[in-house]
């Protein structure tokens, strides 16, 4: 399993059946404000699947990797 996506959707899931009363629908814990483009949920499990590939630098991990997957997660927030 070398796809980081398929990794990323994986972890997403079992992040979302550990969290099915923490967070709100959207994947957010619920707060004031306004709702995020890339759910907590999301960021979450991105880290875990940076965490699982031994990438340690947020720098490799958006400049590099993640550029071949932007299609694939479209909230993905730019770190510009």
């Amino acid at each position: 399993m070398h796809n980081l996506y398929t990794k990323f959707v994986k972890i997403l899931e079992i992040c979302k059946q550990f969290s099915e009363n923490l967070v709100n629908e959207s994947g957010n814990v619920p707060r004031r404000g306004p709702v995020p483009k890339f759910s907590d949920l999301e960021v979450v499990a991105l880290s875990l699947t940076a965490e699982a590939e031994s990438i340690d630098s947020e720098k490799r991990l958006f400049d590099y990797k993640l550029q071949e997957y932007k299609d694939h997660i479209p909230n993905l927030i730019s770190r510009r």
